[in-house]
């Protein structure tokens, strides 16, 4: 007759790594993985670049991707929302700006 084990067979335990030795094996992997796939990660980095635009920067960034920045121009024109929502400093300045002509005021 044939014999029904009924318990899972246990796999071997494998010897637990220092984390230092985990790390050192883990870089030699990422190391050998890379100059076995080189050429292609290359292929693929070259058409990627030809494929896509580059990103824009961000205004203030350095180097050759830098942009311009052009600032927009300032309010031209208050309206009544502005004057009574403000501070009373800030309302003086308004008012004092609406009179003179810098400014506009808009219903």
């Amino acid at each position: 007759m044939v014999e029904i084990a009924l318990t899972k067979k246990r796999r071997k335990k494998k010897d637990s790594l220092s984390p230092e030795e985990a790390k050192r094996r883990r870089r030699e992997y990422q190391r050998q993985y890379y100059l076995a796939h080189r050429e292609k990660a290359k292929e693929y980095q070259r058409q990627y670049n030809l494929l896509h635009k580059k990103k824009q920067r961000l205004p203030g960034a350095k180097g050759r991707n830098a942009l311009d920045f052009v600032r927009e121009p300032a309010k031209m024109t208050y309206n009544t929302h502005d004057i009574m929502h403000a501070p009373a400093e800030k309302t003086l300045k308004i008012l004092q700006k609406i009179i003179s002509g810098e400014k506009m005021f808009t219903m």
